[in-house]
This record gives structure tokens, sequence and C-alpha cells, in this order.
């Protein structure tokens, strides 16, 4: 997965292609929504020349009609009212996977047999907790995070006292896990706890990635 910050997606491609769809529905003007808001500032302090661009500070961003071309485009608003446009794929096209990311990562593996468990022990038909649909088939079966995947981390690091960006993995793809065994124990412990799971359709969870796109929640 390639990480911005707490949010996951499936490549650096996936997260382009929501800014992309993102930006054809939004309404012009300011950004209210505070995670986007959020995820706009995690996104321009990946840019090439991200100091420059966020000038004396950022004040909020917001949706602007492209003056050439089609489409629509984002807007840094500093706050000494200045603004200035910037380029979402500069931002994402040349960075690697970050070490943060690769922890954020290591934990979704330290989880997946609990996801397995749950799969496992739901008997078909049932009905999809997103579209409210039944689900005939297991391969049409999705195992969703009825609350954020991103959330619950974001609460065990407030409550553990963890500093993702001090943590170190070890391997790679299916074989990447934290070097630091008690936090990924205690993360174990705190998915089991705290994670509610639910079943979905495959199609209903993609359409909910397409619809709420980058500024889901």
């Amino acid at each position: 997965m390639f990480w911005l910050g707490h949010f996951g997606y499936k490549t650096k491609q996936d997260l382009l292609d929501k800014l992309k769809a993102f930006l054809q529905d939004a309404p012009q003007g300011r950004v209210s929504h505070e995670v986007l808001d959020y995820k706009l500032r995690l996104l321009i302090a990946m840019h090439p020349d991200a100091e420059r661009k966020m000038g004396l500070g950022i004040d909020h961003f917001k949706i602007v009609r492209n003056v050439r071309g089609s489409g629509q485009g984002i807007h840094i608003v500093r706050t000494d009212g200045s603004e200035e446009p910037f380029s979402y794929k500069r931002c994402i096209s040349g960075v690697v996977q970050s070490a943060d990311g690769k922890v954020r990562e290591a934990l979704r593996f330290v989880v997946q047999p609990q996801l397995k468990q749950y799969r496992e022990s739901i008997t078909l038909p049932v009905v999809c907790a997103l579209s409210g649909l039944p689900v005939e088939h297991r391969r049409d079966l999705h195992i969703d995070h009825a609350r954020p995947f991103w959330r619950l981390l974001r609460d065990f690091c407030k409550t553990h006292g963890v500093d993702l960006s001090a943590l170190e993995t070890t391997g790679s793809g299916e074989f990447l896990q934290l070097v630091d065994e008690d936090v990924a124990l205690a993360f174990e412990r705190y998915h089991r706890e705290h994670a509610v799971l639910q079943p979905s359709l495959k199609s209903a969870n993609a359409a909910k990635g397409g619809r709420l796109k980058f500024s889901a929640i």
C-alpha cells in the first residue's frame, strides 16, 4: 500500500485516481471538511517545492476552476492572504513509500488473522453492511472496518504513546513486520478489543472508495 499519513491507498496510482475523481465533483471554494483539509496538508508537504509553496503558513485550501484547460485544481491560501496553485501529481509521482508507511502496513499485517477469523465465522447469505444487499457467494465477501482502520491506529498511538516514525520494520511484501514485537502485540490486542468488523460486498466496498473518494473519513 501507499500511505498518506494515516490514510492507506492500494498504490500511488490509486491515490492519484481518487484525487482526480474528487476534483471532478468537488464544490468550488474553501475546503471546510476537517479530514480533507488534513489530507491536503499531508499532500502539500510531499511537494518538491513545499517550503516555498507554503510560505509563511497555510490558512486553508480552495477548489478553483482551471483558467487554462478543463477541470478544477487546488490552491493554497496562505496566512498572509496570498494564494498559489499546486499540482497534486507532483506531490505523489516522485515519492517513494516512507518508513512510516511501511510501519503502518506491517501493523495491517498484524491484524490480518483477526479479519480472516471473522470472515471464516460468517455463514452466507449475509447482509452487506454498506449496501443492504445480500452477499450470497464467498468470492463476493469483503471484510470492512465499521470504524476506519486509520482512526483505530491513530487512537492506539495516542493511548499507548506510540510514535510510528520511531519504529522500524524488517522484511518486505507479505513478510513485512515490526522489529518491536511489543508494539505489534499491543496493537493486536487493541484491535481485537476495539475494532468493529462488518461484512460487505466487494463491489459495495469499491463503490464506497469511489464515491467517498479522497475526502472519505
